[in-house]
């Protein structure tokens, strides 16, 4: 923040250089009140100035626009409201690249540029913390068209893999709360897998779709009651054992990529189990007891004992 204040007060010297070829005197003043720190005032001068023919062309007006904008929005809380103010500023910081032949303020303008591109993704993050996904993934998206407006060959991978496996756990945590609720399973399949067709070894995605398809085999095994008659229970075991299934190839993956996991070795034993492979079941519980052996738990440190 402190780096991008430095350089906006290199830019408005700048300007106030240069000023006079431009629009003598709005553009001046404007600066003068964008320096006084009067953003009300500077951006309704520069809203009006942008609107006539020859400031439309001025890269000056629009970086000045850009920053007063930024500044503007930095001072909001997080929001649909902020959320506009960032796009004016953008937009203008955007244009004063495109109008700015000399590369005068190009520097200035890109380095605004990508620091608010990154509080959108920012933001995005925000959301899935506070678990709205709608927002999240309307910010992403925005994310990536701003990025790529200034830099078309920009390459999204990484952060595709970063923000799929991020909404994909959401979605996991929504299905959690209301398992009949298939539409949640059904998204967080879908991303995780999308993850792994960006990354097929990526260990989050693995283990996580192992561990979801996982889950809904057990949660349709608990559902079954002293009223379920035998070929309903026939027909959930079936269907159970499909997601048990399922899950196999994932969870293995996961453990290729890092043996000793603990949570794949429990992972796998606890699948194997539900498919009835005993042999199997029992390999990696013995695997994971080594492996306590070999590296075992940290004792808890002496003190009272916690509430529970």
């Amino acid at each position: 923040m402190k780096h991008l204040r430095h350089i906006a007060l290199l830019l408005v010297g700048l300007l106030a250089a240069q000023a006079v070829q431009a629009q003598p005197g709005e553009l001046v003043e404007a600066n003068r009140l964008y320096q006084a720190g009067d953003l009300p005032a500077a951006r309704a001068m520069l809203d009006e100035l942008v609107r006539s023919p020859a400031a439309a062309k001025s890269p000056e007006a629009w970086v000045l626009r850009g920053f007063v904008y930024k500044d503007i929005f930095k001072g909001m809380p997080t929001g649909s409201d902020a959320d506009v103010i960032r796009d004016e500023s953008l937009a203008s910081l955007f244009t004063s690249t495109v109008t700015d032949t000399a590369n005068e303020y190009s520097k200035s303008s890109k380095q605004a540029y990508d620091f608010l591109c990154k509080t959108i993704y920012n933001d995005a993050a925000r959301a899935l913390n506070e678990l709205d996904d709608q927002r999240a993934s309307s910010l992403y998206a925005k994310y990536k068209e701003d990025v790529l407006r200034l830099d078309p060959d920009h390459a999204f991978i990484e952060r595709d893999i970063e923000f799929g496996n991020a909404l994909g756990t959401v979605m996991t945590k929504r299905f959690n709360q209301n398992r009949e609720d298939t539409t949640w399973f059904i998204r967080a399949i879908a991303l995780y897998k999308h993850v792994l067709e960006l990354d097929s070894s990526n260990y989050g995605a693995n283990y996580n779709l192992a561990t979801l398809y996982y889950n809904r085999g057990v949660y349709n095994i608990q559902r079954i009651s002293a009223g379920t008659d035998i070929p309903g229970i026939q027909e959930i075991q079936a269907v159970s054992r499909n997601y048990f299934a399922s899950a196999l190839p994932y969870m293995l993956k996961a453990h290729v990529m890092n043996p000793k996991r603990r949570e794949t070795l429990l992972g796998l034993e606890g699948i194997h189990y539900s498919l009835q492979e005993v042999d199997k079941s029992e390999e990696y519980r013995h695997k994971y007891e080594a492996l306590d052996q070999e590296t075992p738990l940290k004792a808890p440190e002496p003190g009272p004992p916690k509430d529970k």
